[in-house]
């Protein structure tokens, strides 16, 4: 397996880092997945399982593309965004996955009521802990306990996991989350910009961040810098 191998080309965002991350009440599991990979084997259980929990737009997809980039380059990473695959044999994807230094299984609860998931999973983080040095690290938006499960047993390894719930940001933090992304695009938004994108666009963060690609866009096309006159222009609110 080459270094940092996404399955079925997977194109991660590359704005998406630990460091564009706004960590608001979400420090301790920010720490620890930054200090993740720098683990030294034989690891305990809890330290090869991670599971991070929280509603839709939280940033839970966010943290695990920041640990596949924070990832050295002669680690084996393993992506694999579940809610896309749920289609696929589990088998053909999974298999030697336990190779891999770090696996990051995002939306796990999208296959968890599929019994051939489970029982590919349920292997997979036997295989996992047996070997005492992959580090696994699953999402979901319901805790371990009650996330829907087919297979019990599977549900049990869930809980052997060293578990987050991922906290929701304030408005203000989503505006600092705003303006930091900008920056990184090298666009300037400024406060007032930013809390109208929220109040006016609604404030889900993925829609919010889908939003503000579409007016870096916009902005780079038409040469203008981004203000409010200019933001109702191009999205016709």
């Amino acid at each position: 397996m080459p270094p940092q191998q996404l399955p079925l080309a997977v194109q991660l965002p590359d704005d998406e880092t630990f460091e564009t991350f706004h960590e608001g009440d979400n420090s301790t599991a920010l720490k620890w997945l930054r200090v993740l990979p720098e683990k030294q084997a034989p690891l305990d259980i809890s330290e090869q399982l991670t599971w991070l929990s929280g509603p839709e737009g939280v940033g839970k997809s966010h943290l695990l593309h920041s640990l596949v980039g924070a990832s050295s380059e002669t680690s084996r990473v393993f992506y694999l965004p579940l809610k896309e695959l749920s289609d696929v044999e589990p088998a053909a994807v999974l298999q030697g996955a336990e190779q891999a230094s770090i696996i990051c299984l995002d939306d796990v609860d999208k296959v968890t009521e599929d019994e051939s998931w489970c029982y590919e999973l349920f292997a997979l983080i036997n295989r996992v802990t047996d070997n005492e040095y992959s580090r696994l690290v699953m999402t979901a938006k319901q805790s371990a306990l009650k996330t829907a499960v087919s297979l019990p047993d599977l549900q049990s390894r869930f809980q052997w996991a060293t578990a987050f719930q991922l906290q929701p940001l304030t408005d203000e933090d989503k505006a600092q989350v705003l303006s930091l992304r900008a920056q990184f695009r090298g666009l300037e938004l400024p406060d007032d910009v930013a809390a109208f994108m929220i109040q006016r666009l609604g404030r889900s963060m993925r829609e919010l961040m889908s939003t503000l690609n579409e007016l870096d866009k916009a902005s780079i096309t038409y040469q203008r810098r981004l203000t409010i006159p200019f933001i109702k222009k191009i999205l016709a609110v």
